[in-house]
């Protein structure tokens, strides 16, 4: 419970203190709002503009690598995440960038805001011939019209002066440092109306829109992607996102004309070598026929039996093709100059496995290339599909060896069917077996020639069609709602920093100067005996109490004065009362003096030393015309006790002893038993001793001083004393150090009365407010 009234009070304090400080609060709202305002004002409209494509995916070319892939972590949403960077990539941004000539950006001032001009704007730069390749630093140029002319303003580079031009005809040419320039205006030009123009190097430009258009998967499984960004030239993201989509289609159309090419390329050099040796098996017949002179009943009996061996010969034939043709892939996927390059594919191969492995080696091969062009060597996804490509690679060559196997069986099979039936065969000649034998192998060469023949042909259909890689969804299209500038939001700022520079400004200053701003806090911290309060002292002078003197700090004096008679001993008679502070400035000289005179007003003897002998300045505060000799009687055992006194001279009753000189050893003196002589005289003569003595935090010598008190006023002042120096006050007191002590607060500014006075004087090492005592 006691713990939650200390927090509960400490929130109450801490609030009271931000309080205090109102027009911080007030002055940054109002700051914050002013600047909140225009940055709304000023702000264009920003919208959404997005599109969606949907990815189409060969699954059948995939075969059985999808194992693989996954193994490698490269299954379908990792081909969706390539495709993704393809879209944002370099030469894809590059491509847009100058299809669409978007390399400067122009402006046009309207009231607070400057709004973008596309695809049509008023203004054009004519720059030097190759400076927009070759630029390395952005041109903003400003443009003014005037009744008279126009005034350009040209800054190449964010570090270099901006200069002004003043032409009279806009076709004038500019004279800058990078080269001469020219504007071209596409319409009349008002006076008063101001453009500005952004030129920025190619590089940082495509960085930059590669940055602002984001690609997302609409789902996790689906192939669909949706492309957005954000601005306030929404025209020109529709047309920017619209190419993007473009060239990526036909990056695809080029990577598969690219695949077809290379295949029609193998298929024209096969068909070379093969037509040849048709024409060679060709001549080998004729010439054979022409040396035997083979009768045309022998022909007719010939082609009987080739006829009745027909389909035996036509197995055969397709057999020795296909063996062909793998082994043209073989040969084509063992050259070292072939690594790297995609394998004729689509050659009319039976052997499904091998086709689906060539088919989904090249898909991989394409993407590697792909992603080449956008990625660093180290890369880890470009990493991972190099070493998936080598691995299918070593597929590709497995899977021709394993069709090879299977085809070399089949052919031994179907070639000892056919020496079974020709050897069923009787009466035919060795003359018309080698001719067979010739004959066999010209249609063997024959169907080989038709097979390449058919596919170039459905190669070259491959190479007209124009089927997209990606398929729009939704079109490039801007959402109505724009998406900023949001009054919300603005206003959400302006209360967070209008309210938190104010607070974080109170909390460095609290942190740097954490000082006690009031009288109950002061109350709060203190667990020592309270004498009392003070204000500041209205009438400006060092002496606030006078004979007859109602003011708000003569009459809380007395009640101070009330309270020192409560808290003394009742034992003792002619008790001493030290005064003493934390620090210079806090008043206690102010208190200890005007404590002093307003018990001598009771009619008591009172005397009033002055024992801070380091800065000694009693004498000036209370305008005594000598400075005193307490010093010298505490040096000098010739000096009586009637010596350092001096009465006071706008006080009767009361008696001052001046510190006198500075010595050159204070702490000394303080310790000497003359000073305890001197205490044991003044009991005798006076009944109330006040003591001046120095701050404790800055020297010892009133700890030492401790012996001669019977209590201890520790004076505090508003603004100026911090709590670690009450916690060392606490501490003193329990310690010893200081006997029997209560605390004073000084320069409280209001109280009950509903009103505050002001005084200049602190602690003697200087005036406590820049003040000086009244002559």
């Amino acid at each position: 419970m006691e713990q939650n009234k200390e927090s509960q009070i400490d929130i109450r304090s801490l609030v009271t203190k931000v309080l205090r400080h109102w027009y911080l609060f007030l002055i940054g709202l109002g700051v914050v709002g002013i600047i909140c305002l225009y940055m709304y004002m000023s702000s264009t409209t920003r919208y959404e503009v997005n599109a969606k494509i949907m990815i189409r995916e060969d699954q059948e070319a995939m075969g059985g690598m999808a194992d693989i892939m996954q193994m490698m972590g490269l299954d379908g949403d990792k081909k969706i995440d390539d495709e993704m960077s393809v879209l944002v990539s370099r030469d894809m941004m590059t491509g847009v960038v100058q299809a669409l000539d978007i390399q400067t950006e122009y402006r046009k001032r309207d009231g607070l805001k400057w709004k973008g001009q596309y695809p049509n704007p008023d203004i054009r730069i004519v720059y030097p011939e190759q400076f927009l390749d070759t630029m390395t630093r952005d041109v903003k140029l400003t443009l003014k019209v005037k009744k008279n002319g126009y005034v350009v303003k040209v800054q190449y580079g964010e570090f270099y002066t901006r200069k002004t031009y003043r032409i009279k005809q806009l076709s004038d040419t500019v004279m800058t440092d990078f080269g001469p320039i020219r504007l071209v205006a596409n319409m009349d030009l008002l006076p008063g109306e101001k453009y500005r123009a952004l030129t920025t190097p190619m590089l940082p430009l495509i960085t930059r829109y590669s940055m602002a258009i984001k690609t997302s998967k609409l789902k996790k499984e689906s192939s669909v992607i949706a492309i957005s960004t954000v601005t306030d030239m929404p025209q020109r993201a529709i047309d920017f996102i619209t190419k993007d989509i473009e060239l990526y289609n036909q990056d695809a159309i080029d990577d598969k004309n690219l695949m077809a090419s290379n295949t029609a390329a193998f298929i024209d050099d096969r068909l070379k070598v093969i037509e040849a040796d048709l024409a060679a098996a060709e001549q080998r017949v004729e010439d054979y026929k022409r040396e035997h002179h083979m009768a045309a009943d022998l022909i007719v009996a010939t082609e009987v039996y080739l006829t009745e061996g027909s389909e035996y010969r036509k197995e055969l034939a397709k057999m020795e093709t296909q063996y062909n043709v793998v082994s043209f892939v073989e040969d084509f996927v063992k050259e070292k100059d072939n690594e790297g390059k995609l394998i004729p594919a689509d050659l009319g191969i039976s052997n499904e496995t091998l086709n689906q492995t060539i088919i989904a080696y090249n898909e991989q091969l394409l993407d590697k290339i792909r992603l080449e062009r956008t990625a660093t060597p180290d890369n880890p996804i470009l990493i991972q599909k190099k070493e998936l490509c080598d691995i299918m690679r070593h597929n590709v060559l497995v899977s021709i060896r394993s069709a090879k196997e299977g085809l070399s069986i089949a052919k031994r099979d179907m070639e000892q069917r056919y020496r079974e039936m020709d050897g069923t065969v009787e009466g035919v000649s060795q003359l018309e077996r080698e001719y067979v034998q010739l004959k066999r192998q010209q249609r063997l060469t024959e169907e080989l020639y038709k097979l390449l023949y058919h596919k170039r042909e459905e190669n070259s259909l491959l190479l007209a069609s124009t089927v997209m890689s990606a398929k729009v969804v939704d079109v490039a299209k801007r959402n109505p709602t724009p998406v900023g500038p949001k009054l919300s939001v603005y206003g959400f700022m302006w209360l967070i920093f209008g309210l938190g520079i104010p607070v974080a400004l109170l909390y460095v200053y609290y942190f740097l100067f954490n000082v006690i701003e009031s009288e109950s806090e002061y109350k709060r911290l203190i667990k020592l005996p309270y004498a009392g309060r003070l204000i500041q002292n209205h009438h400006g002078g060092f002496v606030a109490v006078k004979d007859g003197e109602n003011s708000v700090s003569a009459e809380l004096f007395r009640s101070l004065r009330t309270n020192l008679r409560f808290l003394l001993p009742a034992d003792v008679k002619h008790p001493v009362v030290l005064v003493t502070s934390a620090v210079n400035g806090e008043g206690k000289s102010y208190v200890a003096s005007n404590l002093a005179i307003s018990l001598a007003l009771l009619g008591k003897k009172i005397a009033l030393v002055g024992l801070d002998i380091r800065k000694p300045m009693l004498s000036t505060y209370m305008e005594l015309p000598s400075q005193g000799n307490l010093t010298a009687f505490l040096a000098d055992s010739d000096y009586k006790v009637d010596d350092l006194i001096v009465p006071a001279p706008f006080q009767k009753n009361l008696d001052i002893i001046p510190a006198g000189v500075v010595p050159p050893n204070p702490s000394e003196l303080v310790l000497s038993e003359r000073l305890d002589e001197l205490f044991v005289e003044l009991r005798k003569r006076y009944d109330y001793i006040i003591v001046d003595s120095a701050p404790v935090e800055l020297v010892s010598d009133t700890f030492m001083l401790t012996r001669l008190v019977d209590m201890t006023l520790f004076v505090s002042r508003v603004n100026r004393t911090t709590p670690d120096m009450l916690t060392n006050a606490q501490a003193y007191a329990e310690q010893g150090r200081l006997k029997n002590v209560a605390c004073v607060l000084n320069g409280v500014r209001k109280i009950g009365y509903g009103y505050g006075y002001g005084y200049g004087y602190g602690y003697g090492y200087g005036y406590g407010y820049g003040e000086s005592p009244k002559k």
